[in-house]
């Protein structure tokens, strides 16, 4: 009968995987504090379960994004207000003036941009959206205790929301 002999078993050395994650790590910290992350704030859809109708039928104020035209829809059934080009900002501006007199007290507006609209277009929509651009123009807004104050925002509550 012959004896085996019996092999030690090799033990695998972890320092050198060890230091080498450690390090990875130090420069995925570093690269970290360096990147922007840049954001849209928005708000969440608003639903609601009541029974009571609003005095006036609300604004339902959105904004559609095609390529190169910008379109602003009102109401329930989405009837079209108006219409512009992407350089008649000022005039979106205006139109969004006109629409906050006539209900002060909405603050939201719902932005459907078109799948392949640029980003940069989108930041100046919204620009144009929640405050007015004229230096010299306030309009009177309604506080929740029902006063009235100067005011250059206009519809601050941004909802996205995508097309068909």
């Amino acid at each position: 009968m012959q004896r085996r002999k019996l092999k030690k078993a090799e033990s695998i050395n972890l320092i050198p995987i060890l230091d080498a994650i450690f390090i990875f790590i130090f420069f995925l910290l570093m690269s970290a504090q360096f990147l922007d992350i840049y954001e849209i704030g928005t708000d969440a859809p608003i639903t609601t379960t009541s029974d009571k109708h609003p005095e006036k039928d609300p604004l339902n104020l959105t904004i559609k994004l095609k390529k190169d035209k910008i379109t602003l829809l009102t109401g329930v059934d989405a009837k079209i207000y108006k219409s512009f080009g992407y350089e008649d900002l000022d005039k979106l501006n205006d139109s969004l003036v006109e629409l906050k007199k006539r209900y002060p007290k909405e603050s939201s507006a719902i932005i459907k941009p078109h799948r392949n609209f640029e980003y940069y277009k989108i930041i100046r929509v919204i620009d144009h959206t929640r405050e007015i651009t004229k230096p010299s123009v306030f309009i009177s807004a309604i506080d929740d205790k029902n006063k009235k104050y100067a005011s250059t925002k206009l519809f601050d509550q941004i909802i996205f929301e995508t097309q068909d």
